[in-house]
């Protein structure tokens, strides 16, 4: 399982390959040059010792011949100044240069590695981060429903981080590594191959220790994972409901949530922390527990004249040096358990499958047939009931057509099929005799221009806002629209007029210069259909008469649906649908369902009007 999420990984590291191979073998010919500096010590304690240079075993008995390899290399330091009498002094300047030499050399190396690995993870990190992105952009509605905004925005920050910074580091681990490790054991088997063989032994329980601790690591880095996701949560909340907050007084109770929330990413962070620590002491410990019998078995090898002296803290020098490199690729085991987490995450967000599927054919630019609802069935899956039970129904090209009902009748779930936010569970719905199945996501969603009570704007400008869904238009386009749509006074009274900033989501505008501003968008695209879902519901009188009157602008010639509670905002529509539980109770003009003194509608319009509460404001 592991080994299969980072051979998906890696996929991203393909554009770098030339890169990663250069940073791989500068950091190779580091490693080597690193390890060579141990073979330095042989001369350094011939020379201090004052070891003969000629090896002789007990009793005179040469010593095995694969122990020549050493002397051969020693003897490049080794200064004689007359034959068979040793320059003690310009051997260890010789040997001195050369480990300054190699050591410079190896820092220049890994430097140059390193500066060029950082480069492939800055871009890595783009890449990964920009794919999930992407991915999170073609996902449905549903699947952001179900997920809280905070963990989401944890998979594009600490997950891809975490990632993507072990996915570099264990690269660079992986290839240097080995190699270091490599060139000390070839050393120790030429100074002693039962010794090595009870290092090596060590080294695999080591090996096994640390895989035995591999799935704690992954299940406390998904918890922590998670719970990272949940303290963004409350952050992003609190951040975006600032004014509700403030205005119930509940500051102290937001902070009360989010130190609940940092406090348990501390106690998770404890617990693995402590789990990721021990590793590495109770490595350690079997190390010393091998050095040291190493220790006492090649002490004994001296004594029986079997080895000499230099050679034995030969092999206990290269034994310390091999710790390093084990010890790297033992602690990278549990960095790669924890960057699983991570990458499940991410791979969860990159497998998910939207569930409105893309059609192939391009949607018709314009309205000029009906769009047919054909028995629709809608359920949001963990309800028990259907919000869109049975729909029947044509809209008409050049058609004001007003959906009104109690709230939760099925008006805006309606609305949300149309514009495929959703497809219905079963039935169809279908433009010029093809289904809305058939046509790609995007030029179905350009034949629509959608205002709702609860405007987005962006952190821009309004410039900017307002030419969102037409980025090709002029300005003098623009600036028509924002007429149109009664903006264009009110904006030129901004402090720095079109160029003014909203702020988040527009807290810096009034509700009804947010929802102006929404319908000179929706106006600059210049849909052939138009969706108002309770555009004026939140407004005063004032705002709710200037946007009735920009959205007057929009419907000439055009083919509309409107959602409302204030049914005297749509007595002139062609067709009044009146819903309820999801069904079509009703459908006809004002007043004819007016007429109808034992409907829905008959009775809805006489509360209001009893209400007193409302302006008569007409679509015509």
């Amino acid at each position: 399982m592991l080994v299969k999420l980072y051979r998906r990984l890696i996929v991203f590291a393909r554009p770098y390959r030339g890169k990663m191979v250069l940073a791989s073998i500068l950091n190779i010919i580091g490693n080597f040059v690193g390890a060579v500096n141990l073979l330095a010590l042989l001369p350094v304690v011939s020379v201090v010792l004052g070891e003969s240079k000629s090896i002789v075993g007990a009793g005179g008995a040469p010593l095995p011949s694969n122990r020549n390899i050493l002397e051969k290399f020693s003897d490049l330091f080794l200064v004689m100044s007359r034959p068979g009498e040793l320059d003690t002094e310009a051997s260890l300047v010789r040997i001195c240069l050369f480990i300054f030499g190699t050591y410079a050399l190896k820092n220049i190396l890994q430097y140059l590695g390193g500066y060029i690995m950082s480069l492939v993870e800055n871009g890595m990190v783009r890449d990964l981060r920009d794919t999930v992105f992407e991915k999170l952009s073609k996902l449905s509605l549903d699947y952001y429903y179900d997920r809280k905004s905070g963990q989401l925005l944890s998979r594009l920050t600490n997950d891809v981080n975490q990632v993507n910074g072990i996915l570099t580091s264990s690269i660079m681990t992986i290839v240097g590594q080995p190699v270091q490790m490599a060139v000390i054991l070839s050393a120790m088997v030429v100074a002693s191959v039962k010794m090595t063989l009870i290092a090596l032994t060590i080294a695999g329980l080591s090996v096994y220790l640390v895989k035995l601790f591999g799935t704690t690591f992954k299940r406390m880095a998904h918890r922590l994972q998670s719970l990272q996701g949940d303290i963004l949560s409350v952050a992003q909340e609190m951040i975006s409901g600032v004014k509700v907050v403030k205005s119930f007084g509940m500051e102290a109770y937001e902070v009360r949530r989010f130190k609940a929330e940092t406090e348990k990413h501390y106690t998770g962070s404890r617990r693995l922390t402590r789990v990721r620590l021990i590793t590495s002491p109770l490595n350690e410990m079997l190390a010393v527990l091998g050095f040291i019998g190493i220790l006492y078995f090649g002490a004994q090898e001296v004594f029986a004249h079997s080895m000499r002296g230099g050679e034995l803290l030969f092999f206990l020098a290269s034994l310390i040096m091999l710790m390093q490199p084990i010890k790297s690729l033992t602690e990278l085991n549990g960095r790669l358990y924890e960057g699983s987490a991570s990458a499940e995450n991410l791979f969860s967000i990159l497998d998910a499958v939207p569930s409105v599927l893309p059609g192939r054919s391009a949607a018709p630019r314009t309205i000029e047939q009906p769009i047919v609802f054909d028995d629709v069935h809608f359920n949001y899956g963990s309800a028990t009931e259907n919000a869109i039970d049975g729909i029947d129904l044509e809209i008409f090209p050049n058609e004001i057509l007003a959906l009104v009902g109690p709230s939760g009748g099925g008006k805006t779930t309606l609305v949300d099929l149309l514009v495929r936010f959703y497809d219905p569970t079963s039935g169809s719905i279908s433009l010029g005799g093809h289904s809305l199945k058939d046509y790609d996501l995007e030029s179905l969603r350009k034949l629509f221009g959608i205002v709702t009570q609860d405007t987005v704007l962006f952190h821009d400008t309004i410039f900017n806002n307002i030419a969102y869904g037409n980025r090709e238009a002029s300005a003098e386009m623009l600036y028509e629209a924002a007429k149109a749509a009664n903006a264009h006074e009110f904006i030129l009274q901004m402090p720095n007029g079109y160029d003014t900033m909203v702020g988040d989501r527009g807290v810096r505008l009034s509700g009804g210069q947010r929802q102006r501003i929404a319908i000179a968008r929706a106006l600059l695209k210049d849909p052939p259909l138009l969706i108002f879902d309770e555009a004026t519901s939140a407004l005063d009188t004032q705002n709710e008469m200037l946007v009735q009157e920009a959205i007057q602008n929009l419907l000439h010639h055009r083919t509309a649906v409107v959602i409302a509670h204030r049914l005297s905002t749509i007595q002139q529509a062609d067709r009044i649908v009146v819903m309820d539980k999801g069904k079509i109770v009703e459908i006809g003009n004002h007043t004819t369902l007016l007429s109808n003194t034992d409907g829905l509608y008959h009775r809805l319009y006489t509360i209001q009007s009893r209400a007193g509460t409302e302006a008569v404001i007409t679509l015509d």
